[in-house]
């Protein structure tokens, strides 16, 4: 009977929430000396009101940072235990953001650190800071929530912009194929007289190494490849300016689908993209009455040779021979198409993805122009 009694109790490795401390989100940076700095955004319980989790500025804090420096990732985080009473809990931990130094450097030190603990979450996103340490993120604040972390969190999870969560990155990180990327996050320190944080880039990996940042109308090309569409607009200049008009046409994109097909020649891969664009007009800042078929026909053309012409330069620009970042996935495409041939070809497709030849194809369509033929503010004849 005593030995059933043991068996049954079941209390033995329990622990009381006021025993924890909650890690929301964690950074790492590379120092000068060549150590590793991590920092911890923990949330404090008791400043939280029971009500809720939002509405920042208030008058304390509802989070708190540890950082602590060591040669070993795993090191960082038992130093940052010895200035808690409660126990890390990495259980909740919605963020992950890589400091440009370190991602600059290799970030092969912290995966392990990141992966082996039982309580790290797969499915928390995870960014990489640019212009601004992973420290000097973590350690402002955001108005609308209580917890950084949570904005963040919420940011990336909107799909305002491109979002990755740790998985995605890891499984890109070590399969042949497909470079691995992630959003950038920075510092807006002229918004307000409160920074706060942006995103707004997308930071771009080749094996463990950051190696450049998209941004503008190739960060937008890049979206629309990955059907992250939310919201997403498009300018195009489609008259000259005149009188009171800039020229301008803006369309939100409101269906995107895409293709890759991939052909040998001699042995040496091409590619072939066709992206077919749906969307409907915001704003028209020119005189062109949209309702006639001729005037909506040349400004599909025209949005399909702005948008090819940024398709290709997102393209060359991952050729570069300081990037060779197949961030497309073309080479784990010619895996599925051609899969005897990228036996050969997956060791050295770093070497070979700069000068593969890569044909865009983009078709837009128009659905809807808005209620006004024209500019409404145009004098009716």
């Amino acid at each position: 009977m005593g030995i059933y009694l043991c068996l049954l109790a079941g209390c033995w490795d329990r622990k009381e929430l006021d025993e924890l401390a909650f890690v929301m989100a964690t950074g790492f940076d590379r120092m000068e000396n060549g150590e590793l700095e991590s920092t911890m955004q923990i949330a404090l319980p008791s400043k939280i009101s029971s009500s809720g989790q939002t509405g920042g500025g208030t008058d304390s804090p509802s989070f708190m940072n540890v950082s602590a420096t060591a040669h070993e990732a795993i090191d960082t985080l038992n130093k940052g235990q010895k200035q808690l009473s409660r126990k890390i809990n990495l259980g909740h931990r919605r963020v992950l953001i890589i400091g440009e130094s370190l991602g600059r450097d290799g970030i092969d030190q912290i995966i392990d650190a990141l992966l082996r603990s039982p309580e790290s979450r797969f499915n928390s996103y995870i960014a990489t800071s640019y212009g601004a340490s992973a420290k000097e993120i973590l350690s402002t604040s955001y108005q609308m929530e209580k917890i950084p972390a949570i904005g963040m969190n919420n940011l990336m999870e909107s799909g305002f912009n491109i979002s990755v969560k740790t998985d995605e990155f890891i499984h890109n990180l070590s399969t042949y194929g497909q470079s691995p990327v992630t959003p950038a996050i920075r510092l807006d320190k002229n918004s307000s007289d409160q920074p706060t944080f942006v995103f707004d880039k997308v930071a771009m990996y080749r094996d463990n190494k950051l190696v450049g940042f998209l941004s503008g109308q190739q960060q937008k090309a890049f979206q629309l490849f990955r059907k992250n569409t939310r919201d997403l607009t498009w300018i195009v200049q489609f008259a000259p300016p005149k009188n009171a008009f800039h020229g301008t046409v803006n369309m939100r994109v409101t269906k995107v689908s895409t293709d890759i097909r991939t052909r040998l020649t001699e042995g040496d891969p091409a590619i072939t993209i066709t992206c077919k664009i749906v969307g409907k007009i915001n704003s028209n800042d020119t005189e062109m009455d949209l309702s006639k078929p001729d005037v909506l026909v040349r400004l599909e053309r025209k949005y399909e040779e702005d948008i090819q012409a940024s398709m290709e330069r997102l393209i060359s620009h991952t050729q570069q021979e300081d990037i060779r970042a197949d961030i497309l996935g073309f080479g784990d495409q010619i895996h599925i198409e051609h899969p005897y041939v990228w036996k050969e070809l997956k060791t050295k497709w770093d070497t070979l993805y700069p000068a593969v030849p890569v044909k865009v194809n983009i078709h837009v369509r128009i659905e809807r122009i808005g209620r006004t033929k024209g500019p409404a503010q145009l004098k009716k004849s």
